[in-house]
């Protein structure tokens, strides 16, 4: 009996580690769960129940015992009610479905029913984790108590097996809540560092990485599917001198605010991304020139009309404008040349913008073919 409690426990440890390896990416709490989350997960850790099942050791005619209903202790405090729901199923059904059908069989599966609505039921107090985790193992293993009473008949026979397995499911429970926490926790820091190599600190915009590895990703796209793509190249205007006027915090705020409205004007499709500086851009997927263009002047409206606020100057207000550069694949590029080439052509298009005024938008289907002045940013 202990080898196999102690071997359910190894297995239980093994799947928490190949669920936080699939969860990577997913932080406890950062999010609400979708619907389809929650039906995987709850199946997903109803076969690991099932699997438990096969590591069972027997009590009785019919009778077997193992951990299984931690996979519904786990999954109902991480996950929530409906996954302990369907993963308390799964374990009934596997539980008929692998040992055949009987009295015992019947009592157990309703028994692990009673599990999932318990700890179901429990999810939903606002309690901490280990308070919970262990509400719970403690009220499933007065159920099980009930189901080996019943299917037993013999209070001797139960109470030679019971008291261990009550002990070591104790704790295990605290070992598992160890070592749930601990992946978990993996994946909050790895959320982060993933966070901080492709966000921009300062507008939480994609920075430079992000948005080469983005343009890479669309061009692709767009050649594997003939599509548009559109690129906007954005610059604010005479930024140095704000920078010199208010100081630096003061074009930090003007900064964060302008990324906040190109995200607003770039929606739905845009992908918004500062590059180093004042240089911002917005990636157009399946986007014509026409259409790139439009969202350009509509961009560049928004931020003219902007009164930008500087709360660390008395409430000092400001208003800027910017320039900006559209360029789109094939129209403006020839089909066979890559994203850089993308690039290179929003960016005279910019230059064009700055060098014929300012505060416009200009388009590199109508550049002129001689090479664009750089000009004082």
């Amino acid at each position: 009996m202990l080898s196999s409690l102690f071997v359910n426990v190894c297995i239980f440890v093994t799947f928490l580690f190949f669920s936080g390896v699939l969860s990577k990416k997913y932080v406890i709490g950062s999010r609400p769960l979708t619907l389809p989350v929650k039906i995987n997960s709850g199946l997903l850790f109803g076969l690991y129940g099932m699997i438990l099942m096969n590591y069972s050791f027997p009590v009785g005619p019919h009778v077997i015992s193992d951990m299984r209903h931690l996979t519904v202790v786990v999954i109902g405090v991480y996950m929530g009610w409906l996954p302990a729901l369907l993963c308390s199923v799964v374990l009934g059904i596997g539980r008929i479905a692998l040992y055949g059908w009987s009295p015992a069989a019947l009592i157990a599966c309703l028994g692990m029913l009673v599990v999932g609505l318990l700890c179901a039921y429990i999810s939903t107090f606002s309690w901490s984790r280990l308070f919970k985790m262990n509400m719970m193992n403690l009220v499933s293993m007065a159920v099980i108590f009930v189901t080996l009473s019943l299917n037993l008949d013999n209070m001797t026979t139960v109470m030679r097996y019971y008291p261990t397995q009550l002990i070591i499911s104790v704790i295990a429970c605290l070992f598992l809540y160890v070592i749930t926490e601990h992946i978990d926790s993996s994946n909050v820091l790895f959320a982060q560092l993933e966070k901080r190599a492709t966000t921009d600190h300062l507008t939480q915009l994609n920075n430079l990485r992000q948005f080469e590895w983005s343009l890479h990703n669309e061009m692709a796209g767009a050649k594997l599917r003939s599509e548009n793509l559109s690129l906007l190249s954005i610059d604010i205007d005479h930024f140095k001198l704000v920078n010199d006027t208010y100081g630096h915090a003061a074009g930090d705020e003007v900064l964060r605010d302008l990324g906040k409205i190109l995200l607003a004007q770039a929606r739905p499709i845009g992908i918004v991304s500062r590059n180093g500086g004042e240089e911002f851009t917005v990636l157009l997927p399946n986007c014509s020139s026409a259409l790139a263009i439009a969202t350009a002047e509509k961009i560049r409206k928004a931020v003219q009309a902007n009164v930008f606020k500087l709360p660390a100057l008395s409430q000092k207000k400001l208003r800027i404008t910017v320039s900006i550069g559209a360029a789109t694949y094939p129209a403006d590029t020839e089909a066979t040349e890559t994203e850089n080439a993308l690039v290179e052509l929003a960016d005279k298009a910019l230059y064009q913008a700055k060098n014929s005024g300012r505060n416009k938008v200009c388009s590199a289907s109508v550049l002129e073919l001689r090479p664009a002045h750089i000009v004082e940013r």
